[in-house]
């Protein structure tokens, strides 16, 4: 299946992965190109790499990290992002994701509810700061 690894985790993970996708047909799901962004010869485009490799680096992982390690871990973010999407569009206005929709979906999660409210306040502020560097360099 995989290589082993020495300091992931996520590779630990990845054969364990591996072994359930061989029992439930998961290979032949992810072939049909359905799911993700398709690129055209069966594989799909991916488009967290680079910041993935960067955050399993830092919470302690090797450098380089194998692809094959990144991909699985790609394959969940984009799972998981699909799926909160799909539901914040099923409990909000329909066909629209709004703030208030992620909010409400993750609100039993203490983790994520901490976070995005961090980030939201944060965002707050730097949307002040700006207005207010604005006003100061460009008058009002």
């Amino acid at each position: 299946m995989f290589r082993s690894c020495l300091n992931s985790s996520v590779c630990v993970f990845s054969s364990k992965m591996a072994e359930e996708e061989d029992e439930t047909g998961f290979d032949e799901e992810l072939d049909d190109g359905t799911s993700g962004v398709d690129v055209g010869h069966g594989r799909r485009k991916r488009l967290f790499s680079k910041e993935l490799r960067c955050m399993m680096y830092g919470f302690g992982d090797d450098q380089n990290p194998y692809t094959e390690s990144v991909d699985i871990l790609e394959d969940l973010v984009i799972e998981f992002i699909t799926e909160m999407t799909h539901k914040a569009m099923s409990i909000g206005r329909q066909g629209r994701v709004q703030v208030e929709d992620i909010v409400f979906l993750i609100r039993k999660d203490p983790r994520k509810f901490a976070r995005v409210k961090d980030l939201l306040t944060m965002n707050e502020e730097l949307k002040r700061a700006r207005k207010a560097f604005d006003e100061a360099n460009y008058g009002s």
